[in-house]
């Protein structure tokens, strides 16, 4: 048994596919207990919230008319390089196709089941790899400056609530009484009560390996270039040579599509290039994330320092780090928490994104013993655990605790 991808939807994957009985082998070019070259993947730098208020698809109602200004506006939360435009056409009319009310109370629907089930897919994988002592659970805030940007997030509370999220709304007082070192430029929020956080996304991975490692799993460190059909399973090339394998796990994140590509599968899948910066001197200003949505970006504690970490560019892998947005980033942190001091690390990650904000989770048409799994986007740490059950379920044979129909690769 193969899975290709370190991050932590591989790593879950190959956990809970061990934990059913499978020899398993990770491939990856750079995993954890590696070197530092660790820093390329995208479960490096990420905001590490547990998010179960996640149920708003990224493309909502009235998407359609801010793209122009997405365009114009390169440091928006929300932006387009718009070189890779020719690029991205045909996930930007998927991506707007599904901003329609109905098919925003679909997907919500969809996500709702899916967290539902994610916090009990982790308790097993933390509790092996000894990672109860990352956990911190204290919610996720909200913040709105003005009135008027409180009552426009109405639409997505209710739905928030319509499926069962935990959510306290909270005047000035609340606000200051519980993250004191704020500026006070917010008027109200929400509290995600049930949210939580992993102090340090490279520890848990780290954690996650070497549980997995514990357990008579191999890692090896190489690309993945192809993956063939083979008279004895799945042929995998690495450096121009072939590995077998029984059955393949594609869990690459962004880099998966360039594997789907040569299985022969159309997956529409691309990527939001995220960002964040580190402030080492600021891990203890804030007791939980705190996000104003107008910026784009989370500020959460962590073991290192405050992490300032968010924003959706969508530009392909190929473009460099734009220093204007971690620059925008530094400006925000700096109002928004004047304490906070000098950002030292800057960082660029790519989320696999799928047009509708749902994942990948099934099976090849074309090669049956090769499963998907990918495109979580803004929930890749919050989903990964239970992606990985399920991946588990499907290569055994059995029937999903979950319907799988709405998560299928040709879907789009």
């Amino acid at each position: 048994m193969a899975v290709v991808g370190a991050g932590l939807v591989g790593l879950c994957s190959a956990l809970w596919l061990q934990r059913t009985g499978h020899r398993v082998t990770i491939i990856d070019p750079a995993p954890p207990l590696g070197d530092a070259s660790y820093r390329q993947a995208c479960s490096y730098g990420n905001a590490c919230t547990f998010a179960p208020h996640g149920v708003v698809p990224v493309a909502t109602p009235g998407v359609m008319w801010r793209v122009p200004g997405m365009l114009l506006n390169p440091l928006g939360p929300l932006a387009i390089v718009w070189r890779y435009l020719p690029q991205l056409a045909p996930w930007l009319r998927a991506f707007l196709a599904s901003s329609t009310k109905a098919e925003v109370e679909r997907i919500a629907a969809t996500l709702a089941v899916l967290l539902s089930h994610a916090d009990a897919a982790w308790q097993p994988l933390v509790m092996q790899a000894g990672a109860e002592r990352l956990k911190r659970h204290d919610g996720c805030l909200y913040l709105y400056k003005t009135e008027a940007q409180f009552r426009a997030a109405d639409a997505e509370n209710d739905l928030r609530e319509r499926h069962g999220v935990a959510m306290d709304r909270l005047d000035q007082a609340d606000i200051r009484s519980i993250e004191p070192n704020l500026a006070p430029l917010y008027h109200k929020g929400v509290l995600f009560r049930d949210a939580y956080v992993f102090s340090s996304p490279k520890q848990l991975a780290f954690a996650l390996a070497q549980a997995f490692v514990d357990g008579g799993g191999d890692i090896v460190c190489g690309e993945v270039s192809a993956i063939e059909p083979h008279t004895d399973g799945i042929g995998l090339r690495i450096a121009g040579k072939a590995m077998l394998a029984d059955h393949a796990v594609v869990a690459a994140g962004a880099h998966s599509r360039k594997l789907t590509v040569s299985i022969g599968d159309r997956v529409l899948l691309d990527t939001e290039r995220g960002y964040h910066v580190l402030f080492p001197q600021a891990g203890q200003l804030l007791s939980r994330p705190v996000c104003y949505p107008e910026h784009g970006f989370y500020m959460v504690p962590m073991v290192d320092g405050l992490r300032a970490a968010g924003t959706v560019e969508l530009g392909g892998l190929a473009a460099p780090l734009n220093p204007k947005r971690t620059a925008m980033i530094r400006e925000g942190v700096k109002k928004l928490l004047p304490s906070a001091g000098e950002g030292s690390d800057e960082w660029l990650g790519f989320r696999p994104s799928m047009p509708d904000s749902l994942p990948v989770i099934g099976r090849s048409r074309r090669l049956p013993h090769v499963t998907y799994a990918f495109g979580h986007g803004h929930l890749g740490l919050t989903l990964s655990a239970l992606t990985g059950y399920l991946v588990s379920q499907l290569v055994a044979g059995q029937d999903p605790v979950i319907d799988l129909a709405p998560l299928r690769p040709d879907r789009l």
